[in-house]
Parts: structure tokens; C-alpha cells; sequence
């Protein structure tokens, strides 16, 4: 799943990626790789149409959303005041990737009432 989301970050390039993970038993397990419809190297927004029928995907797989995963091309994989300000969801990991040609590296956040709270990420 990360080297997924490292490549669809790589890709994006050098634009945000984002996308929603899925999982069961707390284990974060499948990747889902979004359409960001306000490209940018700055932002990020998602489809809710596209959120919905992802969601109903991960039913399918008897998985539930758990996390919400975005790079920062060229920036530090640390929430910015915008990443901050619109975390509505604060039950799920926020993974943020600071992604660059040369280089990466994946943090994972949860985010409560403005409150930001690292997460360490174990691989499995």
C-alpha cells in the first residue's frame, strides 16, 4: 500500500494526490486512489460522488474507511493550517506524504477540534 501511494503521489507530480484507505481491525489495508478535481501544488479536493462510490467498494471488501491520505510536493509531510481547518473526519488517520522526484517520506496524523496528534506507522 505505500509504495501505491508513493507512486500515485510520484506520478501527480507536481501536483497534491490524495485518495482514502480502507481496512479492518484497526490494520489500514487498501488503498483508493482519488481524482483531486482542484489540481494543484497547494491543495486538494475530492469528488463526493467519487467518496461515495468508493465507499460502497469498501463495504464490498467488508473493509470501512479509515484514513485520508494527501501528498505535499516539494513540503514537509507535517497538516497545514488548510490540511487543519478541513479535518471533518476526526476518527480517521490522516496520512500525509512530502513527496519530491528526489525524495519521500510518509507521516500519519489523527486530527481532533484543531488538536494534531502524530501516529506512528507500523508495516506489516
Amino acid at each position: 500500500m505505500y509504495e501505491e501511494m508513493m507512486r500515485n503521489g510520484r506520478r501527480l507530480l507536481p501536483n497534491e494526490a490524495c485518495g482514502l484507505i480502507s481496512g479492518r481491525f484497526n490494520k489500514c489495508m487498501t488503498f483508493w486512489p482519488m481524482v483531486n478535481i482542484e489540481p494543484s501544488p497547494f491543495s486538494f479536493a475530492m469528488d463526493v460522488n467519487e467518496q461515495d462510490q468508493v465507499e460502497k467498494k469498501m463495504k464490498q471488501k467488508n473493509q470501512r474507511f479509515m484514513g485520508i491520505f494527501h501528498t505535499h510536493p516539494f513540503g514537509q509531510a507535517v497538516p497545514s493550517k488548510d490540511d487543519i481547518r478541513s479535518s471533518f473526519y476526526p476518527d480517521v488517520y490522516y496520512f500525509i506524504a512530502a513527496i519530491s522526484k528526489r525524495s519521500e517520506e510518509l507521516r500519519c496524523y489523527k486530527i481532533k477540534n484543531g488538536a494534531v496528534l502524530p501516529v506512528e506507522i507500523v508495516y506489516y
